[in-house]
């Protein structure tokens, strides 16, 4: 789903950035928790299809809160006062045409949500809190708080500390979102969105506001129908907590629903729209049963940390959960390159998490019905299931039939018999998706140290591990030297193998000879890019040591240019010329293996380390392990 245009309007002197989506019968505004950046919300799968499934049944109004994402930043709107931000709501309303809205309140959004209801009885509709609380600090006055002064500090004094880093996410997704602490993807986002949302200063002097919010002699004065929604396991507010705003609000209903997550879109985040819709009135209409073609994908997760895994994923990629006609779960796609590349990332991540997944992948023509999918081949990717091995995906003919030309590449290809299926199937296992590492797999006989290329993908074997890699010139340098251990290589051997040194020939030897140019090694416009670049390295290595982020990326990309600049320059500054084509085919050479080699690391990196140690580049190159090893290497030359 595209993101909404976001708008302005004006609340008093401030502009409040909002956006609207749908149009059903009623409409209902979500009050976000402590960071909103409205065009940051939509890049996340998870909180972006539950957007989009509110707004199927609800004109769903966003608005960023004053001091915070695209709405007026800046030091006077910092911690605004709740009254501010329900005039906030009430200008958003205005803006859109809104006479009567419900509020659906999140977290620290629910004491907004309550206030406007209590302030404007006649503009809301129906108020939905989902884990609210009456009073975030405890003590001697407020016994009704969820942390003392030492518990508050020991929760959040991390996230303050690392705000939006990966470490200050990890802390705060910790705190908020248990189920998705292992999704790299998802922290990432959500660092991003602290950056974006609130700076560091802001945010503290914000939830220092939040944190003196009293609202439990507002809660009687709610004269609206409200439903308090909770989850029983939530990782940072009690069920009692929900039960006692529940009994302050005079006919509140109290619904908990099952998980641990404190963010509604994380986890089973259905439950929580179905809910909502349920209270707000609005009916469920079955959706006509259509036919088409759509590729399904099961697997044989059980634990429930596994299904999680499947479900997060499902939602990067575009998947749907489905119910079969057989009554085993499904995920369901319309495209068969995105139900692969979810395939091969499960298969990755769950070994991460203590499980070796299988998983199958089908694509057939199915009846599809609302949550539900009927026919034949509805039941193959759970029967299939039997046929596939832990940690790789297995396909049937009809995946590999509309994928030519993905990249994905398919081997082990058999006919199999399943039930309720009158013909043999014919299947496959899945080589690789986007020449990403493939899923480790016990190396078969003789093959404990391979470096081969099969097709448009290279398997390489090391200490037990196998993985395949995406073609490159880079790959075919490495197979070169680990082809003869111990021996040195010229540059130029390596480089004339490929189309763009054809012309150069090996080095000067009897009867051939290398052409001579005195072409400058950089010229101007190379150094000028060159020393930008480097400029440019040495404050994002400065920020990200501020931040503990990952650099070593940056110190590697800035290894090498002060490497070459090193090169192409002697004394006195004075450039260096190309004496001849070795030169160049080092510089060629160098880069190549380098990109390989980060590859390698990635995807293998215990064969990783153990390259950067042996292979050795310059004018002549060589893979000199400290032990014997013979490899299985292929000759083939990239064309």
């Amino acid at each position: 789903m595209q993101p909404p245009e976001t708008r302005y309007t004006r609340a008093g002197d401030v502009e409040i950035a909002f956006q609207t989506v749908g149009g059903g019968p009623v409409d209902l505004v979500w009050a976000f928790g402590l960071m909103t950046h409205l065009e940051v919300k939509w890049e996340e799968p998870s909180l972006a299809a539950m957007l989009e499934e509110l707004s199927r049944f609800a004109r769903l109004i966003l608005f960023d809160r004053r001091g915070c994402g695209l709405s007026d930043r800046g030091d006077r709107h910092l911690a605004p006062t709740l009254e501010e931000r329900v005039e906030d709501v009430v200008a958003v309303l205005d803006a859109v045409g809104s006479h009567r809205a419900s509020i659906f309140g999140v977290s620290e959004g629910c004491a907004l949500a309550v206030l406007f209801a209590s302030m404007y009885p006649d503009r809301t509709g129906r108020l939905v809190l989902y884990g609210g609380i009456s009073r975030l600090l405890r003590d001697a006055d407020h016994p009704w708080g969820l942390l003392d002064a030492e518990q508050y500090d020991a929760a959040f004094g991390p996230v303050f500390r690392d705000w939006g880093t990966a470490r200050g996410a990890a802390a705060h997704v910790r705190l908020i979102a248990p189920s998705a602490v292992e999704d790299p993807d998802y922290v990432a986002w959500f660092a991003r969105q602290q950056r974006l949302s609130l700076s560091r200063d802001a945010v503290v002097r914000f939830m220092d506001t939040v944190t003196r919010y009293d609202l439990d002699e507002v809660y009687p004065a709610v004269q609206v129908p409200t439903l308090v929604l909770h989850r029983s396991q939530d990782s940072i507010v009690p069920s009692s907590s929900a039960a006692h705003v529940a009994r302050r609000i005079p006919g509140a209903r109290l619904v908990e629903l099952e998980g641990v997550d404190h963010l509604p879109y994380v986890g089973d985040a259905a439950s929580v729209v179905a809910a909502v819709r349920d209270f707000l009135g609005v009916p469920r209409v079955a959706a006509p049963a259509t036919r088409r073609l759509v590729t399904l994908l099961a697997t044989d997760a059980e634990e429930p940390a596994t299904s999680a895994l499947v479900r997060r994923h499902a939602r990067r990629w575009g998947g749907t959960e489905v119910i079969t006609a057989s009554g085993t779960s499904a995920i369901l796609f319309d495209s068969a390159s995105r139900a692969v590349r979810c395939a091969a990332g499960l298969a990755e991540a769950a070994p991460e998490r203590g499980a070796r997944l299988v998983v199958a992948v089908h694509t057939a023509e199915c009846e599809v019905r609302d949550g539900a999918v009927a026919g034949p081949a509805s039941a193959v990717p759970a029967a299939l299931l039997r046929h596939g091995l832990a940690g790789r995906v297995v396909v049937t003919g009809t995946v590999r039939d509309v994928l030519p030309g993905s990249g994905i590449a398919f081997t082990d290809e058999r006919r199999v018999s399943l039930p309720g299926i009158v013909e043999a199937l014919v299947v496959m296992t899945v080589a690789r998706p986007d020449g990403r590492a493939a899923s480790s797999t016990t190396p078969r006989e003789g093959m404990q140290h391979v470096f081969r290329l099969d097709g448009e993908y290279w398997t390489v074997a090391f200490e037990g591990r196998v993985v395949t890699l995406r073609d490159s010139k880079g790959m075919h340098d490495l197979a070169a030297l680990l082809a003869t251990p111990g021996r040195e290589r010229h540059v130029i051997d390596l480089w004339a193998g490929t189309a763009s040194a054809a012309a150069a020939g090996p080095p000067d030897e009897p009867g051939l000879r290398v052409a001579r140019t005195a072409a400058p090694i950089l010229d101007a416009e190379a150094r000028t890019r060159y020393r930008r670049r480097l400029l440019e390295l040495e404050d994002a290595l400065t920020l990200a040591e501020e931040r503990a982020e990952p650099s070593a990326h940056l110190a590697e990309e800035r290894a090498w240019l002060v490497h070459e600049l090193e090169a192409a320059y002697g004394l006195g500054g004075r450039a260096r010329s190309v004496p001849d084509e070795v030169e160049r085919a080092r510089k060629a050479v160098y880069r190549r293996v380098a990109d390989a080699l980060r590859r390698i690391d990635r995807a293998h990196p215990v064969l990783g380390r153990h390259l950067h140690h042996a292979v050795h580049t310059g004018t002549y190159c060589s893979y000199a392990p400290e032990r014997d090893l013979h490899w299985t290497t292929t000759g083939d030359r990239p064309g």
